[in-house]
């Protein structure tokens, strides 16, 4: 699935929050697109170590799958990942 930054601003995320979320990525065109990708959680897995593999901010990954920020995750989970896409 791709989306646009504007779909991906407008669904999820407050003004603020955004600004926030995507400090870390270079964004120089507002038409980026994202594909969101599913992940098979293995085991060990953490949203913290998953955001620093990926290079995705923590936040947006537990608000992309409603995750709540202590959130454990399991092998074999299923969860959304955005990576976007040039």
């Amino acid at each position: 699935m791709s989306i646009s930054y504007e779909q991906l601003k407008s669904g999820l995320f407050s003004d603020h929050d955004l600004v926030d979320l995507i400090q870390n990525f270079n964004l120089e065109n507002t038409e980026t697109g994202w594909t969101i990708v599913k992940y098979v959680v293995r085991n060990g897995d953490t949203v913290k170590a998953l955001s620093q593999r990926f290079q995705i901010p923590t936040m947006l990954i537990l608000r992309l799958n409603a995750l709540s920020p202590g959130a454990t995750l399991k092998q074999g989970q299923v969860i959304l990942l955005p990576e976007p896409c040039v």
